[in-house]
C-alpha cells in the first residue's frame, strides 16, 4: 500500500499592472536566497475560500490592498519535489493600479514567512523563471 501524500490548498496570485505595455508581472526575491523568484502565494485557511485567500495572502506579503480586477485562471495538484505532501494551487490573475517600480515589504500575518522582508519589483511575463513551476500559468493572463 503506497501512502498518498497530503494535500495543501494554496492561492498564487499573478499581480499585473493596470495599463503597463508591454504588460508586467509582479515578483518577489525571498530573502533566502535558494528560495528563487516567486508571486504570492501561501496556504488557504479553514473556511476560508480561494478568493479571499489570495486577497489575503497579497495583502501580508505585498502590502497591497487595493485590486482593479481579481480573475480565477487555474486549478492543479502539484506534487512537491522535496517533501511528502502535495499543493492543490488555486491560481488568480489580480490587475492593480501601483506607479512604484520596486519596494521592500516585511511579511505579516501568521504564517511561517512572517517578519520576513521580500524585494517586489515588475519583470515581463516569461522574462525569469519562478521557483516552484510557479509559472504554469502565465500564458493564460489576459487584460
Amino acid at each position: 500500500m503506497t501512502d498518498r501524500p497530503v494535500t495543501e490548498d494554496k492561492a498564487y496570485a499573478y499581480i499585473t499592472r493596470s495599463g503597463a505595455q508591454p504588460r508586467q508581472l509582479l515578483v518577489f526575491e525571498h530573502a533566502d536566497e535558494d528560495a528563487g523568484v516567486q508571486v504570492p502565494k501561501g496556504t488557504i485557511e479553514d473556511g476560508e475560500d480561494p478568493r479571499e485567500a489570495v486577497v489575503r495572502e497579497v495583502r501580508e506579503e505585498s502590502g497591497l490592498t487595493e485590486f482593479a480586477s481579481i480573475r480565477p485562471l487555474s486549478t492543479d495538484v502539484w506534487d512537491h519535489h522535496e517533501k511528502p505532501k502535495a499543493y492543490r494551487r488555486h491560481f488568480f490573475h489580480l490587475v492593480v493600479d501601483v506607479e512604484c517600480d520596486e519596494w521592500r515589504h516585511t511579511v505579516t500575518g501568521n504564517g511561517e514567512d512572517n517578519g520576513v522582508v521580500y524585494s517586489y519589483f515588475w519583470v515581463h511575463p516569461g522574462a525569469c523563471s519562478l521557483a516552484r513551476d510557479m509559472d504554469d500559468y502565465i500564458g493564460r493572463i489576459s487584460d
